[in-house]
């Protein structure tokens, strides 16, 4: 057949469209908000439970000596006071799924919880008065995961 000679001429294509605005982004960008939400939310969980969760009770002679050496290993040494909740975490969970509302976002549990409640003592060094009891706790929950210990009721 009859061979065509090549040409240094661009072709004529359709005219390029201005850019409009995709709305496949859209649902896109909301759900990437809503995972920077959760992971935000996992963040705040995994903080709740390394400053609050020792199940089963870690060993110490006495309360004193537990709130002292708890307190250091959790990296929370020489605040003021900490409660410690001797539960699992599907048990601390459950708060925030069956427990009673109170205000916004804080649950009060249904049952009691073991609890080890750790003061600074006022002198000196980092050291700590402890207490154990046993009693009810009110939990602030964001997207079904307790993130703050509010207080024992």
């Amino acid at each position: 057949g009859p061979v065509l000679p090549a040409t240094d001429k661009p072709r004529a294509g359709p005219a390029m469209a201005p850019k409009s605005p995709r709305p496949a982004l859209l649902p896109l960008l909301c759900l990437a908000a809503a995972c920077l939400a959760l992971s935000t939310a996992d963040a705040q969980y995994d903080k709740f439970l390394k400053r609050h969760l020792d199940f089963p009770k870690s060993w110490a002679e006495n309360d004193q000596l537990y709130c002292t050496t708890m307190m250091g290993k959790r990296s929370i040494r020489c605040q003021g006071k900490n409660t410690f909740v001797h539960a699992s975490e599907a048990q601390l969970r459950a708060v925030c799924s069956s427990g009673l509302s109170h205000g916004q976002n804080a649950r009060d549990s249904l049952g009691t919880f073991r609890l080890t409640f750790c003061t600074r003592l006022p002198k000196g060094p980092c050291l700590y008065r402890g207490s154990s009891t046993i009693a009810r706790i009110r939990l602030v929950c964001h997207n079904g995961l307790p993130v703050q210990y509010v207080r024992r009721i």
